[in-house]
């Protein structure tokens, strides 16, 4: 059986992804995205975990764009897509919150930053409903380090 980083090899693909042009990136994204969704949890879950280790594999500038274009992406989703993969990270986040620790985490909250008012309102209030409606869903948000709640306008 291969080991997850043959079964998705994310690293690659973040790089292969970052090189494209926007418009192919974006239709590329947007299309795993909404398969991602079609999946199993388990699927999900692994699928996710291989995202977060390719993404700490990866150097800033690859970063900055395949993060602000995953974030343009889901922020036009379907509600429920939307949704689905927010549950997934949040899934994730309960059981490492060290997660937000990674080199990523801080490009992510630049490049939200850098969206369109109503990019930002949309994703931050599906993360938000998504959050609390987790079993605990307070204490997820209030787990969040200082400056995600910030810069989700979350008190």
């Amino acid at each position: 059986m291969p080991d997850e980083s043959q079964k998705y090899p994310t690293g690659d693909i973040i790089r292969i992804l970052s090189n494209l042009p926007d418009f192919l990136r974006e239709s590329m994204m947007r299309r795993r995205l909404q398969e991602l969704c079609a999946k199993d949890s388990k699927t999900q879950e692994e699928f996710i975990d291989s995202i977060l280790e390719g993404l700490s594999s990866a150097d800033k500038d690859t970063l900055k764009k395949v993060i602000r274009t995953w974030l343009g992406v889901v922020s036009r989703l379907e509600s429920s897509e939307v949704s689905t993969i927010f549950s997934s990270f949040i899934i994730r986040y309960e059981n490492d919150p060290s997660m937000y620790e990674s080199n990523y985490s801080g490009i992510l909250l630049d490049e939200y930053h850098s969206l369109e008012d109503g990019q930002r309102i949309v994703l931050r209030d599906h993360l938000v409903e998504v959050a609390l409606n987790q079993y605990q869903g307070r204490q997820i948000i209030l787990t969040l380090p200082e400056k995600v709640r910030s810069a989700l306008e979350l008190r």
